[in-house]
């Protein structure tokens, strides 16, 4: 397939998809490792690192944060750290870019705040999608811990930030996201003394906040288990205390960054909604990664998984609807989407996906999209704050190109759209690039066949 990509492309039904689909490595634990490799000292090795955007964004970010980036291999590099300390720590002039990765931008800010250079300043900055979100409970902790902002009241990038140092208290009230908990434990992590971070509410998507204590943990960092208590007054009804002692230490093996468990999604349901049978090796149900309870849910649509040592395998076309919870993993809601989709165009099964919450504010108005491109196909879909209805309708071809809104999730939803129902493409299809680059290749290697429209 060339590299350049026309202006839509989509996978056809008919074509099964087969064998084993080598997935990008995990972009969220190579960014929470780049992260913390530059901000520990000593060198860290990591392999198998993503190709996709949000993994060069991290790259480049700390290497601008003075970090030392050296280029192993196309999928391995060594980065040696720049951790805090007096008179030194990150820099951030002219700044640092986090793209369009919001774990990224929480990270760099709650890094930067409190481990760069004391008495110099910097600013974070972002690009696309993400110029449109907001972190106000990340901003909020850092102000109160005593991190100048400008602006003063900021609750999103670009923002101009004044290091203070290792604070000596730290409060989260009501985060909108289990990425703001990571950040201040990052950055926390880095100093070599005692620290505790307080969160005040409940914590979205915990399972990612298992991931970041699991990768603390490889560079030498546990987290006391959190102590929960009942809220008085006007205080949440949930508050947790994380304590840890630092700092971090370069491992002295190299790091191995796991497939990528929601790329792997989006590769298991191709396989399951094309009729054919799809291998994801090198994963398994084991994983810290949240998504990879994607074979739960598949095996709920009535679809066939198996764990073998190899890694993960799916089979068998979904044959009924289901009701899921994906609180702990939202990101797979436009996969799931799509495989409650052919259950509703077959059976005229009803499905609802729940604990949708966060999605709202990740790189599109993803319950929105979702159910615009589920009615484009003949389907009935109703969305609410927090859970997406999928009923029955009758199967139609889409007046056109469905709109990603440039977002890579919803990129692979319209694509997975196209094994049930015919001459369904997606507009922007390189917008993938953010995750997982070579997608439409790896289809198409694996039996998928492509419909192309030029520009």
């Amino acid at each position: 397939m060339a590299d350049v990509l026309p202006a839509a492309l989509g996978l056809r039904p008919g074509g099964p998809i087969r064998g084993a689909i080598a997935v990008p490595g995990s972009k969220s634990i190579a960014q929470r490792a780049i992260v913390l490799a530059a901000l520990c000292s000593g060198r860290t090795r990591l392999a198998g690192l993503p190709d996709g955007g949000d993994g060069k964004s991290a790259l480049a970010l700390v290497a601008a944060a003075g970090a030392r980036v050296e280029s192993l291999a196309p999928a391995a590099c060594a980065i040696e750290g720049r951790p805090p300390g007096p008179h030194r720590g990150w820099r951030a002039d002219p700044g640092l870019d986090a793209g369009e990765s919001g774990t990224l931008a929480r990270l760099a800010t709650a890094a930067f705040a409190f481990c760069g250079q004391v008495g110099s300043a910097g600013e974070v900055r972002v690009s696309g999608t993400l110029a449109r979100r907001s972190s106000p409970p990340l901003f909020a902790a850092l102000r109160a811990a005593g991190v100048r902002t400008d602006p003063d009241e900021a609750v999103s990038w670009p923002v101009r930030l004044k290091p203070i140092g290792p604070p000596s208290d730290v409060q989260l009230v009501d985060p909108v996201s289990s990425q703001e908990v990571t950040a201040l434990l990052v950055a926390l992590a880095s100093w070599p003394d005692a620290y505790e971070l307080t969160v005040l509410g409940a914590i979205p998507s915990r399972p990612y906040l298992a991931l970041t204590l699991g990768v603390l943990e490889v560079f030498g960092v546990r987290v006391a288990g959190a102590q929960l208590e009942a809220g008085t007054g006007r205080q949440p009804d949930l508050v947790e205390r994380f304590a840890l002692c630092g700092p971090l230490r370069a491992p002295e093996d190299p790091i191995l960054v796991e497939p990528d468990a929601s790329a792997a999604a989006v590769a298991l349901a191709a396989g399951c909604l094309s009729g054919g049978e799809v291998m994801v090796r090198g994963l398994s149900r084991s994983s810290l990664q949240g998504d990879v309870r994607i074979v739960d849910h598949l095996e709920a649509f009535g679809c066939i998984t198996e764990e073998r040592d190899e890694g993960l395998l799916a089979r068998g076309v979904p044959d009924r609807g289901a009701d899921v919870d994906l609180s702990g993993e939202p990101d797979l809601a436009p996969v799931l989407a799509a495989v409650a989709a052919r259950a509703a165009l077959d059976t005229g099964a009803m499905s609802r996906l729940g604990g949708l919450g966060t999605l709202p504010g990740k790189e599109s108005s993803r319950i929105e999209v979702l159910a615009e491109g589920l009615r484009a196909i003949g389907l009935a879909a109703e969305g609410t704050a927090d859970a997406l209805v999928i009923g029955p309708g009758t199967r139609r071809a889409p007046a056109g190109p469905l709109d990603p809104r440039g977002d890579h999730r919803m990129a692979f939803a319209f694509a997975l759209l196209g094994l049930s129902c015919e001459s369904v493409l997606v507009g922007d299809p390189q917008c993938v690039g953010k995750s997982w680059p070579g997608f439409w290749r790896a289809m198409a290697r694996a039996g998928a066949s492509i419909e192309r429209v030029a520009p």
